[in-house]
């Protein structure tokens, strides 16, 4: 008979496989590729007829050699019932073509026919935007954004890691995928030991996948939709961190973890300390469990003294960290959604 955590993580793998044949089955609009070019007053004599037959074999779906006075470079895409048309505008100009996204040689035909097959799986709109964070253009950052901005509305500390990866996956809505390490650590037995309910998903999801020694990293291949990769922490590139630096001053982020309270804890567990503290504040606290366990360092057995007339919660929190062995840090960070949570970690 299956084990509970078995049959999650092979649930999981399921609807991975099933997010993503889902994407995959979804074809891409089809676009066609007019290529249209000129000549500026510098160009040699015969130069059109020339560029004109080497373009024959570039990619587009037509090219024509215009004697325009007002010859330019640009591009429109207009959409049409049935397909997309993408005209492509390039003038001569001396022994160069130049076109949107470049200027090339006649001996360059690899490097426009790659121009006009990122405008033929793209469209113009994507494949001629600057790119940002993981390859993604502005516009599907903000998009990429919205879907983690959603917020938690479940409970997760003390549940199976791999059925609250899954949870969160089903509700976020984008293709994920899983390497080999991603499939055998959401199978196992790792327990979410902090409570995300509240914040947003980008965040959570992160913060969960992270003491399987996993992490998140949006990616998008030319002409596909965008996946979410869940992989092992030393094969991801860029990863999606858990919580944002703020953007505005600590005590208007959080003001009640600048509340002063009287306190008198002596030798008392860190992981109690900080759970009253918690409490106290009505901030979450995260902790970043995948760098203790590499530093040896283990809340419930580390002991901590603090006796103070009136201390600001969180001067509590970083005065309690400083006596672990190695020390720990704390930082105040934001979520998807702007909401502030507490990040736990080893300096």
């Amino acid at each position: 008979m299956l084990k509970r955590s078995q049959f999650v993580g092979m649930l999981l793998v399921s609807l991975m496989a099933f997010l993503a044949a889902k994407s995959q089955a979804q074809s891409s609009p089809r676009r066609i590729i007019y290529l249209e070019i000129s000549a500026d007053s510098r160009a040699r004599v015969g130069a059109q007829q020339q560029w004109l037959e080497m373009l024959q074999g570039v990619g587009a779906d037509r090219v024509v050699s215009r004697t325009l006075r007002d010859g330019r470079v640009g591009i429109e895409e207009t959409k049409m019932t049935s397909a997309t048309v993408i005209k492509v505008s390039g003038v001569i100009a001396g022994d160069r073509l130049k076109l949107p996204g470049g200027s090339f040689s006649i001996r360059d035909k690899a490097g426009i026919s790659e121009l006009l097959k990122r405008l033929r799986d793209d469209g113009a709109e994507v494949a001629m935007a600057e790119k940002k964070a993981f390859g993604l253009t502005s516009v599907q950052l903000v998009a990429l954004h919205q879907r983690f901005s959603q917020p938690v509305n479940f409970e997760t500390k003390g549940r199976k890691a791999g059925e609250v990866t899954a949870e969160l996956v089903k509700k976020i809505g984008i293709p994920f995928v899983l390497d080999s390490s991603a499939r055998a650590a959401v199978n196992g037995d790792e327990l979410v030991l902090d409570e995300l309910r509240g914040l947003s998903m980008g965040t959570a999801l992160a913060a969960v996948v992270r003491p399987l020694g996993l992490v998140i990293e949006p990616k998008r291949e030319q002409g596909k939709q965008l996946e979410i990769h869940l992989q092992d922490t030393r094969q991801a590139k860029e990863n999606w961190p858990v919580g944002w630096p703020l953007e505005r001053v600590p005590v208007a982020v959080a003001p009640t973890l600048f509340d002063k309270i009287p306190l008198e804890i002596r030798n008392f567990p860190l992981a109690a300390v900080l759970n009253a503290i918690e409490k106290k504040s009505g901030v979450n606290f995260l902790i970043d469990y995948n760098t203790l366990a590499r530093k040896d360092v283990d809340l419930a057995t580390t002991k901590v003294t603090l006796v103070e007339n009136k201390v600001a919660l969180l001067v509590a929190v970083s005065n309690a960290l400083k006596q672990a062995k190695p020390r720990l840090s704390c930082e105040l960070r934001m979520d998807e959604i702007g909401k502030p949570f507490l990040w736990i970690t080893s300096k």
